[in-house]
């Protein structure tokens, strides 16, 4: 089966000419009714392909070889009129013995367009009621493509203009396309299947897997760099990714859950009178938020509530006077900073309730499995190391603990379940990124676990020495230029989107 869609109305008529057409007779008639266009008919032995094609497709500019030969005959079938022969090309073999040919036409049709005098009856009926799109599609050049040979003949007309045949395929050959002049590989993504990165010859690509059951679903042109230049079709996993974002919201629940309990206990410490107590609660509430995703949970998708949770100080006209900073950074500052439990005890009920108001509502409604709530949850394991570099790295949210190493392991954990999460279809598509990033979180976490000598807690960004602070830097660096492909393998992440 070849990919490229012919509307449905176009089908039926070919179809029915099957059906109701009859050879015309040698009369004078017939004769006259040969004038009108006829699809599978060839062009003047003068006509040329038209420069529009000769200027995009380089193996139209050069002359015509022996093996790009065909006749009439084997490509009469073609639903196009004025079959430009001397254009007639030879791209590639097929699976199963197939051979592919590309063949200009001066127009497309794909019924005769004639005086009902050289119809039969019930071609006149059915070019009643479908001139209109016969006189547009003979408006337009056509650009055909074939498979001859093989167990099955496979073949289709379209426009010539644009993009046509950016991606095709037929049984055996899972995924064969024209491109234009510039670009020397492209990447051919399947959902059930590795993608395949295949060099390009004379503007055409071939890809064969006689065992690959699979179609393509997207195709990427890239230029002599490797840089994408156009992503001519794209994929959409939007039902793979949904379930993979359910099992997501799962987790997060999970965690939401130990979080209130261990808010309560965070609560209840700061009662007891033990400052100690009340900050190693605190910690342990902490980290488990962040297990979420970094900065305001599930990297913001819990909005103005995730922000009064876990935000910062800044951005308050007040600073850490604001009545506005609440959550978690808010009751660090006053067990920290402060010293004063008694404050710590009315923050901490403030955070209870905002948790309450959180888990009162279902995480659907925060976690959609929309195609942009999905897009934004694909960004999500790059963009938790990103806040970690931008905020934590920085102790630009420290507010007096020095336990930022402690939320990066905490963000470490976040994006391995993420990974997790992906895994099935990101092994698919790139089979040496988890296993790459996940050596490099390795790496990472190591790194900071050689900061904590035997009996001392976390230490402090701040108080790092600069060959230490220099290398964990470096370790999250490489993890996330490891991560930044990842949304972008998928392709209901916008970019990709798939096309109309």
């Amino acid at each position: 089966m070849i990919g490229a869609g012919v509307a449905a109305l176009a089908v039926a008529l070919v179809a029915a000419v099957v059906i109701l057409a009859k050879p015309f007779g040698a009369s004078a008639t017939d004769a006259a009714c040969s004038s009108f266009p006829t699809p599978g008919t060839a062009a003047s032995a003068a006509t040329k392909v038209p420069a529009a094609l000769t200027s995009r497709y380089a193996l139209f500019a050069g002359p015509q070889r022996a093996a790009d030969k065909l006749t009439v005959q084997e490509v009469g079938s073609l639903k196009a009129s004025g079959l430009i022969m001397s254009g007639s090309r030879f791209v590639g073999d097929a699976a199963f013995g197939g051979r592919i040919y590309l063949i200009p036409a001066e127009h497309l049709l794909s019924l005769p367009l004639a005086p009902g005098r050289c119809l039969t009856r019930g071609l006149r009926v059915i070019e009643h009621g479908s001139l209109s799109v016969l006189r547009s599609e003979y408006r337009h050049p056509a650009l055909c493509v074939v498979v001859l040979g093989g167990p099955s003949r496979s073949q289709e007309c379209v426009v010539a203009t644009g993009d046509p045949y950016a991606l095709l395929f037929t049984g055996g050959t899972p995924g064969f396309g024209l491109v234009p002049n510039g670009i020397h590989t492209v990447t051919v993504s399947y959902w059930a299947a590795a993608p395949r990165t295949v060099a390009v010859h004379r503007n055409f690509f071939l890809i064969v897997a006689p065992k690959q059951g699979a179609p393509p679903c997207g195709v990427q042109w890239l230029d002599p760099t490797g840089n994408v230049r156009k992503i001519a079709t794209g994929c959409s996993y939007l039902l793979t990714e949904s379930r993979e974002l359910a099992r997501y919201r799962a987790y997060v629940a999970g965690k939401l859950r130990t979080l209130r309990s261990q808010v309560a206990a965070l609560s209840a410490a700061t009662h007891s009178g033990s400052l100690s107590a009340a900050r190693a609660k605190w910690l342990t509430a902490h980290l488990t938020w962040l297990e979420i995703g970094q900065d305001d949970g599930a990297y913001g998708a819990f909005g103005q509530l995730g922000g009064e949770i876990d935000g910062l100080a800044a951005g308050h006209k007040l600073g850490t006077a604001d009545p506005g900073f609440t959550g978690f950074h808010r009751v660090e500052f006053d067990l920290w900073t402060r010293h004063d439990l008694t404050v710590a005890a009315s923050d901490a009920a403030t955070l209870q309730h905002l948790l309450a108001q959180l888990t009162s509502s279902p995480l659907s409604g925060y976690l959609p499995a929309t195609a942009n709530g999905i897009g934004n949850w694909l960004l999500r394991p790059h963009e938790v190391l990103e806040d970690a570099l931008r905020d934590s790295l920085t102790a630009d949210d420290d507010y007096g603990s020095g336990t930022d190493l402690a939320s990066l392991t905490a963000d470490v954990v976040a994006v391995r379940v993420l990974l997790r999460e992906l895994a099935p279809q990101v092994n698919l598509l790139a089979p040496h990124l988890i296993p790459t990033a996940t050596a490099e979180l390795n790496v990472l976490t190591r790194a900071i676990s050689a900061t904590r000598s035997a009996g001392r807690g976390w230490v402090s960004i701040k108080d790092l020495p600069l060959r230490s602070r220099q290398q964990i830097d470096a370790d999250v660096d490489a993890a996330l230029e490891t991560l930044a492909p990842l949304p972008d393998l998928t392709t209901s992440t916008g970019s990709n989107a798939p096309t109309a």
